[in-house]
C-alpha cells in the first residue's frame, strides 16, 4: 500500500469552530467548579451558582456563534473595510463563500453558522429552565452533559462526511441517554435513559452497517464523492443492486431512529416522559435540527441520483420509500396523541406527527428544482417548531416543579390564576396546530407548497399532492388533542392546590418561545430568506475544477495553498459505476495514486470551486470531493 501523501492543515479553521472549543472547555468548567467549589453550598445557593456560570458559557458561546457567522460575511460584503482589520491571507481566507475545513470533514459555510446560533439560543433556553426546580443532585454533570450533546449537534450539523457525522452522532445521543436518567428520584427517568439506551444503541449499530454496505459501493466517505460516483452510475439507480438497497434501508432505519420516525418512534414517549422536562425539551428540538439537518445532507446530497431514478416515485429509489414513511409517520402519530392525557406523552407523539410533516418537506426537496427553496422552507419549520416546543416544555416543567406530575388536567384554571402566561401557552399550542398568522402554519404552508410545486405532467405529482392532502387531514386531527389544553386552561375550574406563580426561569422561557412564533408569523419572509442562504451550500457540489493559475473573485488576492488529494483514473471510475449498478467488477482494485500539487498538474489539484445549483443540477457536476481525507477514500476491492 503507498504512503498517503503529506495533507496541509490551515489552522485558521479552528476559528469556524470557536463555538464548539468554548462550549466543550465550558462544560468542563463548570463541572469542575461544581466538584470542587459549589458543593459546599446548600442546595438552592449550589443550583444557583453553577446554572448561572453555565449561562456564562452560554453567552461566551453565543459571541463566538455570531462572530463565527457575521465576520466571513462582513468580510465579503466590505471587503475594503475588513482590510483595515485583518491581513490580506486572512481577508482572502473569509472571503471563500462556501468553505470546507479541517480536511474537508466539516464545512464552514452560512447553514453551519446560522445553526450554531440557534442551537446556542436553544441550550440557553433549556439551561435557564433547568434552574427552576430540583431534580438531580448533580448538577454539575447534567449541565455538562447538556453542553457537550450541543457540541455533538453543532459537528453533526457541519458534517461532510460519514465518518464525522457517526461520532458527532454519537457524541450528542450518548450525552442525552445519560442526562435522561438523572433524574434519579422517579422511576421512569432510569426507565426511560434504559430504553433510550437500548433503542438508540441498535440503531447505531443498523447506521453503521449501512454505512459500510455504502463505503463498499462506493469507495469513500465524502458526501460529493458519493454523489458524483452515484450519479456517474446512470440511472438504473438501486435496480439489481441489493447492496445499495441494503445501504439505503439500514442508513433509513438509524437516521429513523434519531428523528422518531415510525416505525422507530417506540424509545420517544417513554423517553419524555421520564427524563426531565429540560432534557425532554433539547431531545425534541436540538436533537430533532441536527437529525434533520444530517439526514438532508446525506439523502439531498450524497444520495440524491438514488432518489428518483428514472422519473418513477415507485421505482428503484427512497423517495417512494421515504413518502411512505412519512404518511404512517404523522397519522400514526396523531391518532396516538388523542388518547393521551399525560402532556409530555402527548407531546412526545405529537413530536412524532411533526417529523412525518417534516418528511414531506425532505421528499420534496429530493424531487426539487429549487433545492434551496425547498430546502430552506424544511429549515423554516425546524426553527419555528423548535422554540414553540421548547415553550410547551416549560409548562411541564412548571407542573412538575409545583404538582410533581405533568398531566395535562393539572393546568386547569390555569387562565384565571395566570392570564398572560395562559395566553401564551395557547399561541403556542395554536403554532403547532398551524392556525394562522403565527409561524407554525407558514412553516407548515412553506413545507406543502414545495410538495405541490412540482412540473407540470411530472409523474411525482399525484403522490405529492395525497401525502399534503394526509398531512393537512392530519393537521386537523392534531387540533383535537392541542385544544384539550386550552380547554383545561380557559374553561375548567383549578382542581386542588393551586399552581405556585411562574419563576423567571419558566415564565421568561415561555414569553421567548411565544415571542419567537408570533413574530414570525408576519415577518416569516424574513426567516425564510435567512434559512433559503443556510440551504444554499449545504446542497451544492463542486462543478469544475479551476486551474491553479484561475484568477479569485478578488484578483490579487493570496491562494490558498491546494490540498493534494487522490484522483482515481478512467479505469477505476467505471469499475466502481459498475458495482453501483450491483456488478460484482473485478477483484482486487488499485488505490488511485497521488497527485502532485505543482504547476503542471493544474486542474486536478486546484481547491474544488462550488457553484449554488440546485440538487436536480448536480448529475452535471464532476464528482470531486470537497476536501482530501487520505485513506477515507479507496477502491471499492481494497482491503
Amino acid at each position: 500500500m503507498p504512503s498517503t501523501p503529506p495533507i496541509s492543515f490551515d489552522p485558521r479553521d479552528v476559528f469556524f469552530i470557536t463555538p464548539q472549543v468554548v462550549l466543550a472547555v465550558w462544560g468542563l468548567v463548570v463541572l469542575l467548579a461544581d466538584l470542587a467549589l459549589a458543593r459546599r453550598l446548600a442546595e438552592t445557593a449550589r443550583r444557583q451558582v453553577v446554572g448561572k456560570l453555565a449561562l456564562v458559557g452560554v453567552g461566551l458561546a453565543l459571541a463566538a456563534a455570531l462572530a463565527v457567522m457575521l465576520v466571513p460575511l462582513f468580510a465579503r460584503a466590505f471587503p475594503e473595510d475588513a482590510s483595515a482589520w485583518f491581513r490580506r491571507r486572512t481577508l482572502d481566507y473569509l472571503f471563500e463563500n462556501d468553505p470546507t475545513i479541517f480536511l474537508g470533514t466539516i464545512a464552514g459555510d452560512l447553514e453551519t453558522g446560522t445553526f450554531n446560533l440557534v442551537f446556542v439560543l436553544l441550550l440557553g433556553l433549556v439551561t435557564w429552565l433547568s434552574l427552576a426546580w430540583k431534580f438531580t443532585e448533580e448538577w454539575g454533570e447534567y449541565l455538562a452533559l447538556l453542553f457537550w450533546a450541543t457540541v455533538g449537534m453543532m459537528f453533526l450539523s457541519a458534517a461532510e462526511e460519514f465518518i464525522t457525522l457517526f461520532v458527532a452522532l454519537e457524541t450528542m445521543t450518548i450525552c442525552l441517554y445519560l442526562a435522561t436518567s438523572l433524574e434519579k428520584a422517579r422511576r421512569r427517568s432510569a426507565e426511560g435513559g434504559l430504553k433510550y439506551f437500548v433503542y438508540g444503541s441498535v440503531s447505531s449499530a443498523l447506521f453503521l452497517f449501512g454505512l459500510s454496505y455504502l463505503y463498499g459501493i462506493t469507495g469513500t466517505t465524502q458526501f460529493n464523492a458519493i454523489h458524483g460516483l452515484l450519479a456517474g452510475a446512470g440511472e438504473s439507480g438501486l435496480a439489481g443492486n441489493p447492496a445499495g438497497m441494503m445501504a439505503i434501508l439500514l442508513i433509513l432505519a438509524g437516521f429513523g431512529f434519531k428523528i422518531a420516525a415510525v416505525p422507530f418512534h417506540q424509545w420517544a414517549p417513554d423517553v419524555y416522559e421520564g427524563a426531565p422536562a429540560p432534557v425532554a425539551a433539547w431531545v425534541a428540538t436540538g436533537s430533532k435540527i441536527a437529525s434533520f439537518v444530517a439526514f438532508m445532507k446525506v439523502f439531498a446530497n450524497a444520495l440524491l441520483p438514488w432518489a428518483s431514478p428514472g422519473g418513477n416515485i415507485l421505482g428503484p429509489g427512497w423517495i417512494g420509500v421515504l413518502a411512505l414513511i412519512a404518511a404512517v409517520t404523522m397519522t400514526y402519530g396523531n391518532f396516538a396523541a388523542l388518547a393521551q392525557r399525560n402532556l409530555k406523552r402527548m407531546l412526545a407523539y405529537s413530536s412524532i406527527a411533526h417529523s412525518g410533516y417534516i418528511l414531506v418537506g425532505v421528499a420534496a426537496l429530493g424531487l426539487s428544482t429549487d433545492g434551496a427553496r425547498a430546502a430552506g422552507a424544511v429549515l423554516f419549520y425546524l426553527v419555528v417548531y423548535s422554540f414553540a416546543n421548547v415553550g410547551a416544555f416549560a409548562a411541564a416543567a412548571w407542573l412538575m416543579r409545583d404538582r410533581e406530575n405533568d398531566n395535562i388536567d393539572d393546568l386547569s384554571g390555569l387562565a384565571r390564576e395566570q392570564p398572560l402566561l395562559a395566553v401564551c401557552i395557547l399561541f403556542l399550542m395554536l403554532s403547532l396546530i398551524g392556525i394562522p398568522p403565527l409561524a407554525g402554519f407558514f412553516g407548515k404552508l412553506y413545507v406543502f407548497m414545495e410538495a405541490l410545486n412540482q412540473p407540470s405532467g411530472s409523474p411525482h405529482a399525484v403522490t405529492l399532492i395525497w401525502l399534503v392532502a394526509l398531512g393537512l387531514f392530519n393537521s386537523v386531527v392534531s387540533a383535537f388533542y392541542y385544544v384539550r389544553v386550552l380547554r383545561a386552561m380557559f374553561l375548567r375550574d383549578a382542581t386542588g392546590r393551586r399552581l405556585a406563580p411562574a419563576d423567571t426561569p419558566v415564565g421568561l422561557s415561555i414569553l421567548a418561545a411565544t415571542a419567537v412564533v408570533i413574530v414570525f408569523g408576519p415577518f416569516s419572509d424574513s426567516l425564510m430568506s435567512v434559512m433559503q442562504a443556510a440551504a444554499a451550500p449545504m446542497l451544492t457540489v463542486p462543478a469544475t475544477v479551476p486551474p491553479l493559475d484561475a484568477p479569485r473573485p478578488r484578483p490579487g488576492k493570496v491562494v490558498r495553498k491546494p490540498v493534494p488529494r487522490f484522483e482515481y483514473s478512467k479505469e477505476e471510475m467505471e469499475r466502481m459505476r459498475s458495482m453501483a449498478n450491483g456488478g460484482a467488477g473485478p477483484p482486487g482494485g488499485v488505490r488511485p495514486a497521488a497527485k502532485s500539487a505543482g504547476p503542471s498538474a493544474k486542474a486536478k489539484n486546484a481547491p474544488a470551486s462550488k457553484t449554488e445549483n440546485a440538487p436536480a443540477s448536480k448529475a452535471n457536476n464532476a464528482p470531486a470531493s470537497k476536501g482530501a481525507l487520505g485513506d477515507s477514500t479507496r477502491t471499492p476491492g481494497q482491503n
